[in-house]
């Protein structure tokens, strides 16, 4: 429905406040007299259109919100792997160290990343 066709039958209800009968009368039936030129049900009239997004399109299909990784859920993973001894012995250090201090160094961080995503063995 156009939107001047919607003011219009909005205006024309309006005029139905009207004390005189016949001037109420008169604005229902060319509400209703444009309402059916338009192919509507009242019903269609008063229902709420969905709001226009400001957002752009690329932003409305956005993929899913990735999953969360955290410093444990990596290391839990890892320690279900099958690795050399060494980078087992290392990720149990870097472990132990992560969980007395809460912290791990940037280069443990960087090692911890790259072991769980398969860059070493």
């Amino acid at each position: 429905m156009e939107e001047s066709s919607k003011e219009r039958i909005l205006k024309l209800l309006e005029l139905t406040r009207s004390e005189h009968d016949g001037e109420a009368l008169n604005a229902l039936r060319k509400a209703n007299d444009i309402r059916e030129k338009e192919g509507l049900q009242w019903a269609d009239l008063f229902q709420q259109s969905a709001p226009k997004s400001a957002l752009p399109p690329v932003i409305k299909h956005r993929p899913a919100t990735p999953k969360i990784v955290t410093v444990d859920s990596m290391f839990e993973q890892i320690f279900k792997r099958r690795m050399s001894d060494a980078l087992h012995a290392k990720m149990e250090e870097m472990h132990y160290t992560y969980e007395l201090t809460g912290m791990l160094s940037g280069d443990e961080c960087s090692m911890l990343i790259n072991t769980f995503n398969g860059n070493c063995a």
